[in-house]
Protein backbone atom coordinates (compact mmCIF):
# COMPACT_ATOMS: atom_id res chain seq x y z
CA UNK A 1 0.00 0.00 0.00
CA UNK A 2 2.42 2.29 0.73
CA UNK A 3 4.63 1.54 -2.57
CA UNK A 4 1.62 2.24 -4.66
CA UNK A 5 1.52 5.62 -2.95
CA UNK A 6 5.37 6.04 -3.26
CA UNK A 7 4.82 5.36 -6.92
CA UNK A 8 1.43 7.56 -7.44
CA UNK A 9 3.88 10.78 -5.87
CA UNK A 10 6.82 10.35 -8.06
CA UNK A 11 4.52 10.49 -11.43
CA UNK A 12 2.72 13.37 -9.84
CA UNK A 13 6.00 15.54 -9.58
CA UNK A 14 7.81 13.97 -12.95
CA UNK A 15 4.08 15.26 -14.75
CA UNK A 16 4.37 18.79 -13.06
CA UNK A 17 8.37 18.93 -14.23
CA UNK A 18 7.82 18.37 -17.83
CA UNK A 19 4.86 20.76 -17.72
CA UNK A 20 7.04 23.75 -16.19
CA UNK A 21 9.40 22.71 -18.69
CA UNK A 22 7.17 22.54 -21.05
CA UNK A 23 6.13 26.21 -20.69
CA UNK A 24 9.20 28.06 -20.10
CA UNK A 25 10.06 26.47 -23.41
CA UNK A 26 6.75 28.14 -25.10
CA UNK A 27 7.80 31.52 -23.14
CA UNK A 28 11.33 31.75 -24.80
CA UNK A 29 10.43 30.67 -28.17
CA UNK A 30 6.94 33.61 -28.52
CA UNK A 31 7.33 36.28 -30.70
CA UNK A 32 6.41 40.35 -30.04
CA UNK A 33 3.38 41.34 -31.34
CA UNK A 34 4.28 43.70 -34.50
CA UNK A 35 3.07 47.46 -33.92
CA UNK A 36 1.19 48.71 -36.06
CA UNK A 37 0.30 52.92 -36.74
CA UNK A 38 -3.30 53.84 -36.26
CA UNK A 39 -3.94 56.85 -38.80
CA UNK A 40 -6.52 59.92 -38.45
CA UNK A 41 -8.98 59.45 -40.79
CA UNK A 42 -10.53 62.86 -42.27
CA UNK A 43 -14.28 63.79 -42.08
CA UNK A 44 -16.26 64.30 -45.09
CA UNK A 45 -18.12 67.38 -45.18
CA UNK A 46 -19.62 69.23 -47.91
CA UNK A 47 -18.75 72.72 -49.65
CA UNK A 48 -19.80 75.81 -51.57
CA UNK A 49 -17.55 77.37 -53.44
CA UNK A 50 -17.77 81.14 -52.68
CA UNK A 51 -18.46 83.63 -55.35
CA UNK A 52 -18.84 87.36 -55.35
CA UNK A 53 -21.46 88.92 -56.82
CA UNK A 54 -23.99 91.45 -57.58
CA UNK A 55 -26.97 89.93 -55.36
CA UNK A 56 -30.66 91.36 -55.03
CA UNK A 57 -32.26 91.89 -51.53
CA UNK A 58 -34.93 89.99 -51.05
CA UNK A 59 -37.59 89.62 -48.52
CA UNK A 60 -39.94 86.46 -48.62
CA UNK A 61 -43.43 85.97 -47.47
CA UNK A 62 -46.62 84.24 -47.93
CA UNK A 63 -50.14 85.32 -48.82
CA UNK A 64 -53.66 84.49 -49.74
CA UNK A 65 -54.71 86.13 -52.73
CA UNK A 66 -57.70 88.22 -52.21
CA UNK A 67 -59.96 91.07 -54.86
CA UNK A 68 -58.88 94.83 -54.51
CA UNK A 69 -62.08 95.95 -55.42
CA UNK A 70 -65.60 93.71 -54.69
CA UNK A 71 -68.47 95.15 -55.85
CA UNK A 72 -72.18 94.21 -53.91
CA UNK A 73 -75.13 94.69 -56.36
CA UNK A 74 -77.42 96.05 -54.06
CA UNK A 75 -81.24 97.77 -56.27
CA UNK A 76 -81.77 100.99 -54.59
CA UNK A 77 -85.01 100.93 -56.23
CA UNK A 78 -87.99 97.89 -55.63
CA UNK A 79 -90.01 96.20 -57.80
CA UNK A 80 -89.76 92.84 -60.21
CA UNK A 81 -86.60 92.18 -62.38
CA UNK A 82 -87.90 91.88 -65.93
CA UNK A 83 -84.20 90.74 -67.36
CA UNK A 84 -81.23 89.01 -65.57
CA UNK A 85 -78.43 89.06 -67.40
CA UNK A 86 -77.51 85.46 -68.31
CA UNK A 87 -74.15 86.08 -67.41
CA UNK A 88 -74.98 87.13 -63.62
CA UNK A 89 -74.23 83.61 -62.29
CA UNK A 90 -71.19 82.26 -59.75
CA UNK A 91 -67.63 82.18 -61.62
CA UNK A 92 -68.81 83.61 -64.82
CA UNK A 93 -67.15 86.81 -65.75
CA UNK A 94 -69.00 90.04 -66.93
CA UNK A 95 -67.83 92.93 -68.88
CA UNK A 96 -67.62 96.59 -68.05
CA UNK A 97 -71.40 98.86 -68.57
CA UNK A 98 -73.10 95.46 -69.62
CA UNK A 99 -75.97 94.94 -68.38
CA UNK A 100 -76.70 92.67 -65.36
CA UNK A 101 -80.64 92.90 -64.20
CA UNK A 102 -83.28 95.51 -65.08
CA UNK A 103 -86.28 96.22 -63.01
CA UNK A 104 -89.63 96.99 -64.16
CA UNK A 105 -89.32 101.08 -65.15
CA UNK A 106 -93.13 101.52 -65.73
CA UNK A 107 -93.97 103.12 -62.06
CA UNK A 108 -90.63 105.19 -62.71
CA UNK A 109 -91.21 106.57 -66.41
CA UNK A 110 -95.02 107.45 -65.66
CA UNK A 111 -94.05 109.38 -62.32
CA UNK A 112 -91.25 111.10 -64.89
CA UNK A 113 -93.99 111.54 -67.16
CA UNK A 114 -96.25 113.29 -64.46
CA UNK A 115 -93.80 115.38 -63.57
CA UNK A 116 -92.78 116.75 -66.93
CA UNK A 117 -96.59 117.46 -67.66
CA UNK A 118 -96.96 119.73 -64.61
CA UNK A 119 -93.45 121.56 -65.46
CA UNK A 120 -95.35 121.93 -68.95
CA UNK A 121 -98.39 123.71 -67.47
CA UNK A 122 -96.34 125.76 -65.04
CA UNK A 123 -94.56 126.84 -68.12
CA UNK A 124 -97.99 127.80 -69.98
CA UNK A 125 -99.33 129.53 -67.36
CA UNK A 126 -96.21 131.52 -67.12
CA UNK A 127 -97.00 132.18 -70.92
CA UNK A 128 -100.39 133.43 -69.79
CA UNK A 129 -99.26 135.74 -67.43
CA UNK A 130 -97.00 137.50 -69.43
CA UNK A 131 -100.10 138.26 -71.75
CA UNK A 132 -101.74 139.96 -68.95
CA UNK A 133 -98.80 141.56 -67.80
CA UNK A 134 -98.90 143.04 -71.87
CA UNK A 135 -102.28 143.49 -71.72
CA UNK A 136 -102.15 145.61 -67.84
CA UNK A 137 -99.41 147.64 -69.31
CA UNK A 138 -101.39 148.40 -72.18
CA UNK A 139 -104.29 149.33 -70.32
CA UNK A 140 -102.26 151.57 -68.34
CA UNK A 141 -101.07 153.47 -70.77
CA UNK A 142 -104.36 154.13 -71.89
CA UNK A 143 -105.83 155.38 -68.37
CA UNK A 144 -102.42 157.33 -68.17
CA UNK A 145 -103.74 159.11 -72.05
CA UNK A 146 -107.43 159.47 -70.60
CA UNK A 147 -105.98 160.96 -67.18
CA UNK A 148 -104.16 163.52 -68.75
CA UNK A 149 -107.01 164.60 -70.84
CA UNK A 150 -109.58 164.78 -67.63
CA UNK A 151 -107.18 166.67 -65.83
CA UNK A 152 -106.54 169.58 -69.00
CA UNK A 153 -110.66 169.31 -69.02
CA UNK A 154 -110.40 170.32 -65.54
CA UNK A 155 -108.14 173.05 -65.94
CA UNK A 156 -110.12 174.68 -68.68
CA UNK A 157 -113.56 174.39 -66.67
CA UNK A 158 -111.77 176.39 -63.67
CA UNK A 159 -110.92 178.73 -66.14
CA UNK A 160 -114.59 178.38 -67.24
CA UNK A 161 -115.70 179.08 -63.81
CA UNK A 162 -113.51 181.98 -63.15
CA UNK A 163 -115.29 183.79 -66.22
CA UNK A 164 -118.67 182.75 -65.22
CA UNK A 165 -118.96 180.38 -68.46
CA UNK A 166 -120.10 177.57 -66.60
CA UNK A 167 -121.15 176.83 -63.41
CA UNK A 168 -119.58 175.06 -60.27
CA UNK A 169 -121.25 172.50 -60.60
CA UNK A 170 -120.54 171.28 -64.16
CA UNK A 171 -116.72 171.87 -62.46
CA UNK A 172 -117.43 169.43 -60.03
CA UNK A 173 -118.51 167.28 -62.25
CA UNK A 174 -115.08 167.43 -64.76
CA UNK A 175 -113.64 166.78 -61.46
CA UNK A 176 -115.39 163.43 -60.19
CA UNK A 177 -114.78 162.27 -63.92
CA UNK A 178 -110.91 163.28 -63.23
CA UNK A 179 -110.60 161.01 -60.12
CA UNK A 180 -112.12 158.16 -61.62
CA UNK A 181 -110.01 158.25 -64.73
CA UNK A 182 -106.83 158.40 -61.86
CA UNK A 183 -108.37 155.82 -59.55
CA UNK A 184 -108.64 153.63 -63.04
CA UNK A 185 -104.81 154.28 -63.47
CA UNK A 186 -103.86 153.48 -60.04
CA UNK A 187 -106.02 150.18 -60.76
CA UNK A 188 -104.29 149.32 -63.90
CA UNK A 189 -100.43 149.78 -62.55
CA UNK A 190 -101.28 147.36 -59.78
CA UNK A 191 -102.61 144.79 -61.94
CA UNK A 192 -99.59 145.33 -63.82
CA UNK A 193 -97.46 145.07 -61.03
CA UNK A 194 -98.72 142.43 -59.32
CA UNK A 195 -98.24 139.90 -62.76
CA UNK A 196 -94.08 139.51 -61.92
CA UNK A 197 -94.53 138.41 -58.32
CA UNK A 198 -96.91 135.67 -60.22
CA UNK A 199 -94.67 134.54 -62.73
CA UNK A 200 -91.71 134.09 -60.29
CA UNK A 201 -94.13 132.27 -57.75
CA UNK A 202 -94.78 130.10 -61.01
CA UNK A 203 -91.24 129.77 -61.51
CA UNK A 204 -89.79 128.52 -58.38
CA UNK A 205 -92.61 125.83 -58.44
CA UNK A 206 -91.17 125.00 -61.86
CA UNK A 207 -87.66 124.57 -60.23
CA UNK A 208 -88.66 122.26 -57.72
CA UNK A 209 -90.73 120.55 -60.04
CA UNK A 210 -87.31 120.15 -61.91
CA UNK A 211 -85.68 118.24 -59.04
CA UNK A 212 -87.89 116.17 -58.42
CA UNK A 213 -88.31 115.11 -62.46
CA UNK A 214 -84.20 114.71 -61.52
CA UNK A 215 -85.06 112.59 -58.81
CA UNK A 216 -87.57 110.28 -60.66
CA UNK A 217 -85.07 110.12 -63.51
CA UNK A 218 -82.69 109.36 -61.37
CA UNK A 219 -84.99 106.53 -60.32
CA UNK A 220 -85.83 105.56 -63.58
CA UNK A 221 -81.83 105.12 -64.53
CA UNK A 222 -81.21 102.73 -61.07
CA UNK A 223 -83.82 99.99 -62.49
CA UNK A 224 -80.83 98.96 -64.71
CA UNK A 225 -77.87 97.99 -63.35
CA UNK A 226 -74.64 97.88 -65.50
CA UNK A 227 -71.12 96.13 -64.32
CA UNK A 228 -69.18 99.11 -63.13
CA UNK A 229 -65.73 97.59 -64.04
CA UNK A 230 -64.73 93.94 -65.92
CA UNK A 231 -65.35 91.18 -63.40
CA UNK A 232 -66.39 87.55 -61.98
CA UNK A 233 -69.24 87.27 -60.15
CA UNK A 234 -69.02 85.92 -56.81
CA UNK A 235 -72.43 84.94 -56.26
CA UNK A 236 -75.90 85.98 -57.25
CA UNK A 237 -79.43 84.59 -55.83
CA UNK A 238 -81.66 86.45 -59.07
CA UNK A 239 -84.18 85.08 -61.25
CA UNK A 240 -86.60 86.72 -63.88
CA UNK A 241 -89.27 88.04 -62.55
CA UNK A 242 -88.22 87.66 -58.80
CA UNK A 243 -89.61 91.05 -56.43
CA UNK A 244 -86.16 92.57 -55.15
CA UNK A 245 -86.66 95.11 -52.40
CA UNK A 246 -84.45 98.05 -51.99
CA UNK A 247 -81.50 97.82 -50.02
CA UNK A 248 -81.21 93.90 -50.59
CA UNK A 249 -77.87 92.61 -51.74
CA UNK A 250 -78.47 90.97 -54.98
CA UNK A 251 -75.40 89.64 -56.25
CA UNK A 252 -71.60 89.76 -55.84
CA UNK A 253 -68.37 91.02 -58.06
CA UNK A 254 -65.15 91.06 -57.76
CA UNK A 255 -62.90 93.45 -60.27
CA UNK A 256 -60.51 91.08 -62.36
CA UNK A 257 -58.43 93.61 -63.50
CA UNK A 258 -55.78 93.62 -59.92
CA UNK A 259 -55.39 91.47 -57.18
CA UNK A 260 -53.87 91.80 -54.21
CA UNK A 261 -51.83 89.49 -51.46
CA UNK A 262 -51.29 90.55 -47.44
CA UNK A 263 -47.84 90.13 -46.53
CA UNK A 264 -46.50 90.19 -43.24
CA UNK A 265 -42.84 91.57 -42.36
CA UNK A 266 -41.31 92.34 -39.02
CA UNK A 267 -41.25 96.37 -38.58
CA UNK A 268 -37.67 96.15 -38.99
CA UNK A 269 -37.47 95.20 -43.23
CA UNK A 270 -39.89 98.71 -43.58
CA UNK A 271 -36.34 100.21 -43.32
CA UNK A 272 -34.98 98.05 -47.01
CA UNK A 273 -38.46 100.56 -48.38
CA UNK A 274 -36.55 103.90 -48.24
CA UNK A 275 -38.66 105.05 -51.11
CA UNK A 276 -42.09 103.99 -50.16
CA UNK A 277 -43.46 106.47 -48.57
CA UNK A 278 -46.76 107.97 -48.21
CA UNK A 279 -46.18 110.78 -51.17
CA UNK A 280 -44.72 108.05 -53.24
CA UNK A 281 -47.93 105.92 -52.65
CA UNK A 282 -50.20 108.92 -53.04
CA UNK A 283 -48.43 109.83 -56.57
CA UNK A 284 -48.80 106.08 -57.59
CA UNK A 285 -52.54 106.49 -57.10
CA UNK A 286 -52.08 109.06 -60.32
CA UNK A 287 -52.82 107.83 -63.91
CA UNK A 288 -49.07 108.67 -64.71
CA UNK A 289 -46.99 107.68 -61.61
CA UNK A 290 -42.94 109.37 -61.87
CA UNK A 291 -41.39 106.76 -59.68
CA UNK A 292 -41.95 103.11 -59.77
CA UNK A 293 -42.90 101.15 -56.81
CA UNK A 294 -40.80 98.05 -56.05
CA UNK A 295 -41.51 95.17 -57.53
CA UNK A 296 -42.31 91.54 -56.43
CA UNK A 297 -42.86 88.24 -58.12
CA UNK A 298 -45.80 85.85 -56.64
CA UNK A 299 -45.05 82.26 -56.83
CA UNK A 300 -48.09 79.68 -56.59
CA UNK A 301 -47.36 76.09 -56.62
CA UNK A 302 -49.30 73.28 -58.35
CA UNK A 303 -49.44 69.34 -57.52
CA UNK A 304 -46.61 69.54 -60.75
CA UNK A 305 -45.16 72.77 -61.35
CA UNK A 306 -45.15 76.43 -60.44
CA UNK A 307 -46.37 79.39 -62.18
CA UNK A 308 -45.05 82.64 -61.55
CA UNK A 309 -46.83 86.43 -62.22
CA UNK A 310 -45.39 89.31 -61.74
CA UNK A 311 -46.36 92.84 -59.50
CA UNK A 312 -45.22 95.47 -57.24
CA UNK A 313 -45.51 97.11 -53.33
CA UNK A 314 -48.69 98.90 -53.77
CA UNK A 315 -49.42 99.78 -49.74
CA UNK A 316 -49.02 98.81 -46.06
CA UNK A 317 -51.72 98.66 -43.73
CA UNK A 318 -51.70 100.57 -41.17
CA UNK A 319 -50.96 99.52 -37.55
CA UNK A 320 -49.40 96.50 -36.53
CA UNK A 321 -50.79 92.71 -36.32
CA UNK A 322 -52.36 92.05 -32.97
CA UNK A 323 -50.76 89.00 -33.10
CA UNK A 324 -47.87 88.55 -34.36
CA UNK A 325 -46.69 92.70 -34.12
CA UNK A 326 -45.62 92.12 -37.84
CA UNK A 327 -46.74 94.71 -40.74
CA UNK A 328 -48.46 94.12 -43.27
CA UNK A 329 -47.56 94.93 -47.44
CA UNK A 330 -49.70 94.71 -49.72
CA UNK A 331 -48.60 93.42 -52.73
CA UNK A 332 -50.76 94.38 -56.17
CA UNK A 333 -50.73 92.24 -59.48
CA UNK A 334 -52.58 94.32 -62.44
CA UNK A 335 -54.54 92.51 -64.90
CA UNK A 336 -54.31 88.15 -63.28
CA UNK A 337 -56.01 87.07 -66.12
CA UNK A 338 -53.71 88.29 -69.04
CA UNK A 339 -51.27 85.19 -69.26
CA UNK A 340 -54.35 82.85 -68.48
CA UNK A 341 -54.04 79.56 -70.86
CA UNK A 342 -56.95 76.82 -70.65
CA UNK A 343 -54.42 73.73 -69.65
CA UNK A 344 -51.09 75.56 -69.46
CA UNK A 345 -51.35 78.68 -67.18
CA UNK A 346 -54.06 79.25 -64.85
CA UNK A 347 -54.75 82.37 -63.48
CA UNK A 348 -54.11 84.11 -60.36
CA UNK A 349 -57.51 83.89 -58.35
CA UNK A 350 -58.80 84.69 -54.45
CA UNK A 351 -57.91 82.18 -52.37
CA UNK A 352 -54.85 81.01 -53.77
CA UNK A 353 -51.99 80.75 -51.29
CA UNK A 354 -48.88 82.06 -53.18
CA UNK A 355 -44.92 82.61 -52.02
CA UNK A 356 -44.01 86.31 -52.42
CA UNK A 357 -40.59 87.93 -53.34
CA UNK A 358 -39.96 91.83 -53.24
CA UNK A 359 -36.47 92.53 -54.35
CA UNK A 360 -35.82 96.39 -52.59
CA UNK A 361 -32.52 96.90 -53.66
CA UNK A 362 -29.00 95.54 -55.41
CA UNK A 363 -25.88 94.15 -53.21
CA UNK A 364 -22.82 95.08 -54.98
CA UNK A 365 -20.15 92.56 -54.20
CA UNK A 366 -22.17 90.41 -51.94
CA UNK A 367 -21.94 86.28 -50.99
CA UNK A 368 -25.64 84.58 -50.57
CA UNK A 369 -24.63 81.60 -48.35
CA UNK A 370 -27.59 78.82 -46.42
CA UNK A 371 -28.48 79.74 -43.29
CA UNK A 372 -27.62 76.92 -41.81
CA UNK A 373 -23.96 78.02 -42.76
CA UNK A 374 -23.68 80.77 -40.21
CA UNK A 375 -22.43 79.90 -36.90
CA UNK A 376 -22.67 81.63 -33.38
CA UNK A 377 -21.30 84.64 -33.31
CA UNK A 378 -21.83 85.33 -36.98
CA UNK A 379 -19.13 82.87 -38.32
CA UNK A 380 -18.54 80.44 -40.57
CA UNK A 381 -16.45 77.18 -41.36
CA UNK A 382 -14.21 77.17 -43.80
CA UNK A 383 -12.14 74.06 -45.36
CA UNK A 384 -8.26 75.29 -45.65
CA UNK A 385 -5.54 73.17 -46.45
CA UNK A 386 -7.74 70.04 -45.59
CA UNK A 387 -8.43 71.14 -41.94
CA UNK A 388 -11.29 73.20 -40.04
CA UNK A 389 -10.93 77.15 -39.49
CA UNK A 390 -13.35 79.70 -38.37
CA UNK A 391 -13.84 83.31 -40.05
CA UNK A 392 -16.06 86.13 -38.48
CA UNK A 393 -18.35 87.78 -41.51
CA UNK A 394 -20.72 90.93 -41.52
CA UNK A 395 -24.03 90.14 -42.26
CA UNK A 396 -26.39 92.43 -44.25
CA UNK A 397 -29.68 90.94 -44.11
CA UNK A 398 -30.65 87.02 -42.41
CA UNK A 399 -33.70 85.26 -44.66
CA UNK A 400 -35.11 82.25 -43.43
CA UNK A 401 -33.11 80.07 -45.18
CA UNK A 402 -30.64 82.25 -46.72
CA UNK A 403 -28.05 84.66 -45.29
CA UNK A 404 -26.02 87.91 -47.28
CA UNK A 405 -22.57 88.45 -46.31
CA UNK A 406 -20.73 91.52 -47.49
CA UNK A 407 -17.47 90.91 -46.16
CA UNK A 408 -15.58 88.22 -44.11
CA UNK A 409 -15.23 85.90 -47.18
CA UNK A 410 -13.14 85.59 -50.30
CA UNK A 411 -14.13 84.29 -54.10
CA UNK A 412 -13.13 80.93 -53.76
CA UNK A 413 -13.33 79.94 -49.88
CA UNK A 414 -14.41 76.31 -49.37
CA UNK A 415 -17.68 77.51 -47.09
CA UNK A 416 -18.83 74.50 -45.13
CA UNK A 417 -22.43 73.71 -45.61
CA UNK A 418 -22.37 70.62 -43.89
CA UNK A 419 -23.66 70.23 -40.20
CA UNK A 420 -20.28 69.59 -37.25
CA UNK A 421 -21.39 67.72 -34.38
CA UNK A 422 -18.24 68.13 -32.65
CA UNK A 423 -15.88 71.25 -34.78
CA UNK A 424 -13.10 71.91 -33.56
CA UNK A 425 -10.36 74.21 -35.03
CA UNK A 426 -7.48 72.04 -36.90
CA UNK A 427 -9.09 68.89 -37.48
CA UNK A 428 -8.58 67.64 -41.01
CA UNK A 429 -11.27 67.21 -43.42
CA UNK A 430 -12.16 66.09 -46.63
CA UNK A 431 -14.97 67.90 -49.02
CA UNK A 432 -17.04 67.90 -51.73
CA UNK A 433 -18.01 70.58 -53.48
CA UNK A 434 -21.79 71.48 -54.04
CA UNK A 435 -23.84 73.32 -56.30
CA UNK A 436 -25.12 76.72 -54.52
CA UNK A 437 -28.18 76.83 -56.44
CA UNK A 438 -29.30 73.19 -56.35
CA UNK A 439 -28.97 74.38 -51.67
CA UNK A 440 -31.20 77.49 -52.45
CA UNK A 441 -33.94 75.53 -55.07
CA UNK A 442 -34.18 72.85 -52.59
CA UNK A 443 -34.84 75.23 -49.52
CA UNK A 444 -37.32 77.19 -51.36
CA UNK A 445 -39.12 73.97 -52.51
CA UNK A 446 -38.53 72.70 -49.05
CA UNK A 447 -40.61 76.51 -47.31
CA UNK A 448 -43.12 76.04 -49.63
CA UNK A 449 -44.10 72.37 -49.11
CA UNK A 450 -44.40 73.55 -45.31
CA UNK A 451 -46.02 76.91 -45.62
CA UNK A 452 -48.78 75.49 -47.74
CA UNK A 453 -51.94 74.93 -46.05
CA UNK A 454 -53.59 71.58 -45.61
CA UNK A 455 -56.46 70.37 -47.85
CA UNK A 456 -59.63 72.21 -46.14
CA UNK A 457 -57.45 74.43 -44.07
CA UNK A 458 -57.96 77.96 -44.13
CA UNK A 459 -55.09 80.43 -43.72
Amino acid sequence: MLRRALVITISTLVLLAVGIGGMTALVRLRKPPERQSIEERAKLVRVMKVQQQELPLTLEGFGTVRSKTEWRVVPEVAGPLVQVSPYLRAGLHVQKGELLLEIDPRPYQLAVQRIQAQIEQDRREIDVLRQQQRNYEATLRIAKRNLEIAEAELKRDETLVRKGTISSRERDLRRQSRNEMEQGVQTAQNNWLLIDPQIAKTEAAIAVAQVQLADAELQLEKTRLRAPFDGQVISSHLDPGEFVQAGQEAAKLYDTSVVEIPMSIPLDDLRWFPSLSPDVLRDHSQPHPSSPLPPATVHWRSSEREYTWQGHVGRWESGLDARTRTLTLVIEVNEPWKSFRPGDQPPLQPGMFCRLTIETRRVPQAVRIPRTALRPGNTVFLVQDGVLAVRPVEVLYVQKESVIVTAGLEPGDQLIVSPLSTPVVGMKLRSREVDPQTLFTAQAASRADRAAPAPGQER
